[in-house]
């Protein structure tokens, strides 16, 4: 990869050793991908080290039925570390990634990260902190699911990706984003329209009283 700015993109860069550096110069590399495209599965081998310089990617589990269950977002700077399974003995379950966006990321190699977690401290703890937050937005997920309503989740999306007072979104990708199923999330946004709280359109909510919905 080229290495104009690089320094910049590598969060742990000013505590690695000149070794060190040179090892990351040789094994780092940017990828591009294309909305809906895979960047890491369980089929896939350990990646490593994930960082979005553009675009945004979703990280999500997929059960034996096929149900996907959003873990949460990266966006420009956001880092990911789940998929180095390989590297971390502690991670005991399978993430996967797909860009929800055109994207550039950029991956530092598990081969690499193996090799500085066990020569840099500074390296391993940032990798443990890391792993800490990611775990936080994993169980704040799972107590969503499991203690708030789905249509009070569904209006939490809703109000978070507005734009002023309308969403472009369709009902499959809201029950992507919230775990749900897209026939119930259709049938809850129908309700509230109903009740004049938004109106429904094609690819776009509108939002008609936002006190309403703020309310539910």
């Amino acid at each position: 990869m080229s290495n104009t700015g690089f320094e910049t993109k590598v969060p742990f860069w000013n505590n690695l050793t000149k070794g060190e550096k040179d090892i990351v110069k040789r094994f780092a590399h940017t990828r591009s991908y294309e909305a809906g495209s895979v960047i890491h599965s369980k089929e896939q081998e350990c990646l490593g080290l994930i960082q979005v310089i553009s675009g945004k990617v979703r990280a999500f589990m997929l059960s034996e039925e096929g149900r996907e269950i959003t873990l949460y977002e990266m966006k420009e700077d956001d880092i990911d570390l789940l998929s180095a399974s390989c590297v971390v003995s502690q991670i005991t379950f399978e993430t996967q990634l797909v860009a929800d966006t055109d994207c550039e990321v950029l991956i530092i190699p598990a081969v690499c990260m193996a090799e500085l977690k066990e020569k840099n401290l500074a390296v391993r703890c940032f990798i443990f902190e890391k792993l800490g937050e990611r775990f936080s937005d994993a169980m704040h997920v799972m107590q969503d699911i499991l203690f708030v309503k789905l249509d009070r989740r569904i209006a939490q999306y809703v109000l978070s990706q507005a734009k002023g007072d309308s969403i472009k979104t369709t009902h499959e990708e809201i029950a992507a984003k919230i775990n749900s199923s897209r026939e119930v999330v259709s049938r809850m946004l129908k309700e509230m329209e109903k009740e004049g709280i938004i109106k429904l359109g094609r690819g776009q909510i509108d939002i008609k009283d936002r006190k309403k919905l703020m309310g539910i």
